[in-house]
């Protein structure tokens, strides 16, 4: 898979999320240490410069997101990490070298738990991931119909249509594959908003 088709898909993922109304309870890595938050439909925008997001899940309800960060949060402030079975300078220096794993595998463990806990179903990357595929290839294969059919005709022309308003406005003009993927990506976030509550 070239450069261009991974970052179409990963934008029709994305457009999925988004149509989804998703909410990421994830686990982000800062100089100051592990925290777990609840970020809209992945975005990254929200953390800080020297932030990363270790690892997510994915939730349904916003609201359902939160209460999961809440007590995910307090349960992984009341855990101490314990190396168990070396002496005192080993368990030390094992505890240095795995500080930031641990912390991470915690925090894993107090989403699961609290997710557990609240009753609150959470999504795997790859369950998402394999979902929004499945969304993608129904319209890939309705775009490829209309195209044997001619009946793609309509979508030319809001493109021609797009091509006149832009360069009336002195905008850049989208090339038509740039176009059509985001034309596509629409589409596939129209179809998950109708998925949003099923």
């Amino acid at each position: 898979m070239n450069k261009q088709d991974r970052s179409a898909r990963s934008g029709s993922v994305a457009a999925y999320r988004q149509g989804l109304g998703l909410v990421a309870v994830a686990v982000i890595c800062s100089p100051a240490g592990i925290r777990i938050a609840a970020i809209d439909c992945g975005e990254d925008s929200a953390l800080a410069a020297a932030e990363t997001t270790q690892t997510r899940w994915w939730c349904r309800r916003a609201t359902d997101a939160e209460r999961v960060v809440a007590a995910a949060t307090a349960r992984l402030r009341r855990l101490d990490p314990r190396v168990g079975g070396m002496n005192a300078a080993a368990a030390t220096l094992q505890r240095a070298q795995d500080k930031a794993s641990d912390a991470v595998l915690l925090a894993c463990e107090s989403i699961a738990s609290a997710a557990k806990q609240l009753h609150v179903v959470l999504h795997t990357e790859d369950e998402i991931f394999d979902e929004a595929m499945d969304v993608i290839a129904r319209i890939n294969g309705e775009i490829e119909r209309m195209q044997r059919s001619g009946q793609l005709k309509s979508v030319n022309k809001s493109y021609q249509a797009y091509r006149i308003e832009a360069s009336a406005r002195g905008e850049k003009i989208l090339r038509y594959r740039e176009w059509m993927r985001n034309y596509r990506e629409n589409l596939v976030r129209k179809l998950a908003a109708t998925l949003r509550y099923f």
